[in-house]
């Protein structure tokens, strides 16, 4: 090998090693799920980094002080409900956002009053009976219109 081959060939060994380091580097990091280069992957790719669950219908049940019957049980959605001294209650949770602002915009128009977090809603005898979950729980109070079609 000619000597100025060689030399270039030294010159270029510790930038190879370099490169490498970089790049095992820059692989372990987009791996870590918390990492900040896996949330700008995930943004760049469209998609949210995955964040906490949403309540189950069991745990809205516990925070309204009673145990839930449960009675839909689907991919999309789970439903429960349970009574307390202040009347009775309905918990939903579901699967995606767009299915919960698909239910509402289905059950507001029948009236009501729900109090709507991330992915779930539970809807109660009033605004006051709700105000004590929402305290422990976040979310917002919305109300229905009055059913008066028929």
């Amino acid at each position: 090998m000619p000597p100025s081959l060689r030399r270039i060939r030294r010159a270029l060994a510790p930038v190879a090693v370099l490169g490498a380091v970089l790049a095992a580097g820059a692989c372990a990091a987009s791996g870590h799920p918390g990492s900040a280069h896996a949330a700008h992957a995930a943004h760049a790719q469209g998609t949210a980094p995955a964040t906490s669950a949403p309540a189950t219908v069991e745990q809205l049940a516990a925070a309204l002080g009673c145990t839930a019957e449960l009675g839909t049980q689907a991919e999309e959605l789970r439903q429960g409900a349970c009574e307390t001294g202040q009347g009775a209650y309905r918990m939903t949770t579901f699967a995606a956002e767009a299915g919960l602002r698909s239910w509402l915009t289905e059950a507001e128009p029948y009236g009501g009053v729900y109090l709507v977090g991330d992915r779930w809603v539970v809807t109660g005898p009033s605004a006051d009976a709700l105000a004590g979950l929402r305290g422990r729980l976040g979310g917002s109070v919305e109300t229905g219109a009055a059913h008066t079609g028929h």
